[in-house]
């Protein structure tokens, strides 16, 4: 299995779309840098990541849009969708449920090594050690199972603690917010601008 890394900007941008959210079930894709041409070991380092929803996380036309506009987004950048994050509405609710399974499939479809990130409720806190989600990669059984890895350091930790201490999820838009009104901007310039002061 290929190393990964989660970077600040992709970490701390799922952590404070969760927390703007808390009353409700959230979801979003990470980007990855396309490194389908490298010779170099295997590492997938996830550089960003685009919150979708928090009002309707299955409604089809609304994520066909949205996945549409993030793979023109990724490719002018050079990034592909390499991953799926998502966050339940009940904070005992942790396990994978159909929505995720399904998207992390369409985008394995089109990234081998696509990820699910399943938000874990109860370790979603400024103070938490270890990361928010679990992770599951699809097996040679085409099942979903979660595997241990370490995927981000005690920089991203603490900086993203900072982050959600400062409030700063209340600048963050996802891309309910963008179809509320087009202004809102679903890239996150300037929240991202923020986040690469800690880098």
């Amino acid at each position: 299995m290929a190393e990964l890394s989660v970077s600040i900007q992709a970490y701390a941008k799922l952590l404070l779309h969760i927390a703007k959210y808390p009353h409700c079930a959230v979801n979003g894709v990470l980007l990855a840098e396309d490194n389908k041409n490298s010779k170099e070991k295997k590492v997938i380092r996830f550089v960003d990541c685009i919150p979708l929803f928090h009002l309707s996380l299955s409604l089809a036309p609304m994520l066909e849009a949205a996945l549409l506009q993030i793979d023109s987004y990724c490719k002018s950048k050079g990034y592909v969708i390499g991953g799926y994050y998502h966050a339940n509405e009940h904070i005992d609710d942790n396990e994978l449920n159909p929505i995720a399974r399904h998207i992390g499939r369409k985008i394995q479809e089109n990234f081998s090594e696509a990820c699910i990130f399943m938000v874990d409720n109860h370790r979603v806190n400024s103070r938490s050690v270890s990361d928010v989600y679990r992770l599951y990669k699809l097996s040679d059984s085409s099942e979903w199972k979660e595997v241990k890895q370490e995927t981000i350091d005690d920089q991203t930790r603490q900086a993203s603690a900072v982050l959600l201490e400062q409030e700063q999820y209340r600048y963050l838009t996802d891309f309910d917010n963008h179809l509320d009104n087009v202004a809102h901007d679903w890239r996150n310039v300037k929240l991202n601008e923020l986040i690469s002061k800690f880098s």
